[in-house]
């Protein structure tokens, strides 16, 4: 990233569905800490439109008001795009041409089903891309045969939940966050949890030693942050289940969004995610950035 104070390029894919008001409504808050340009991209599922013309032309006119929306708040600028094929392939493709600065995402697409996790196209970009991913949380609610959704928090960057295990992934969120400060955050807290399944057989001597050496890392990145302009940084340093803590921790202090690296000190070269992302990305209720 080169400048905290201004993102690059954001990707930001978009089905024509209720769902995307919503995640517009994100998109105009990150528009207004700060941003080179913005692009929309719908991809219209050959599968579903057999690329019909008219579907196609009514879906440029729905990104060209979306435009129009985050440009009213401040972007400066935006682009859209209507193509057909396969959604999480087009957007696989333009990742690898155009590195991002950061692709936005909605947790749910078209079909709004609760018991989804994900989408089927968002697990598929999280898993395939190098860039930073924001994985905007949908809160669905059904009515008898009915389903909406709102977002999980209104405000994305509310409170900021930063867990960090030190390894060069948890480096890599840095900037991102560095460039957040824009957004007047209510607070961000700094986490670390020491894993049990690492530390188990530890001595009484040996965490105190893990102890002051953690608590030393948590207190220069509280500096670091507030450094950045932040006026509100917290620390947290606890030991548990590195899952359940963060989970956990989210809950309790209402964190909106959630930043961590996409794989942790002890993550297997192989996997895309650690298993504490993964899990948190399915799990959790707020936002969640991922950034490797």
């Amino acid at each position: 990233m080169k400048d905290t104070k201004q993102l690059g390029t954001v990707l930001v894919p978009l089905e024509v569905a209720e769902s995307s008001e919503k995640i517009i409504s994100a998109v105009e808050e990150i528009a207004r800490v700060g941003v080179d340009e913005i692009r929309l991209l719908h991809v219209a599922n050959v599968r579903d439109t057999l690329a019909d013309p008219k579907i196609l032309e009514h879906d440029r006119e729905v990104l060209a008001a979306w435009r129009e929306r985050l440009l009213a708040c401040g972007a400066a600028s935006v682009t859209t795009e209507v193509v057909s094929g396969i959604p999480s392939i087009e957007i696989i493709e333009r990742s690898e041409r155009g590195g991002y600065s950061l692709i936005v995402l909605g947790s749910h697409g078209r079909n709004l089903i609760s018991r989804v996790l994900l989408g089927s196209t968002t697990e598929d970009v999280l898993r395939n891309v190098k860039d930073p991913v924001l994985v905007v949380r949908l809160r669905i609610i059904e009515t008898g045969d009915e389903a909406t959704c709102r977002l999980a928090a209104d405000r994305l960057f509310g409170r900021i939940l930063y867990a960090t295990d030190f390894s060069a992934y948890a480096e890599r969120c840095i900037p991102c966050l560095s460039w957040m400060a824009g957004a007047h955050t209510e607070e961000v807290i700094v986490a670390h949890i020491q894993d049990l399944r690492h530390i188990q057989y530890a001595s009484e001597e040996q965490m105190a030693g893990f102890n002051r050496r953690d608590e030393g890392r948590l207190v220069a990145l509280k500096r670091q942050f507030e450094e950045a302009g932040f006026a509100n940084v917290g620390t947290v340093l606890k030991t548990g289940n590195a899952i359940t803590e963060v989970l956990a921790l989210a809950e309790d202090r209402g964190a909106t969004l959630i930043v961590l690296g996409a794989k942790g000190r002890h993550g297997v070269a192989e996997q895309i995610f650690g298993g504490v992302t993964e899990a948190v990305v399915h799990r959790s209720g707020s936002h969640v950035l991922v950034v490797r």
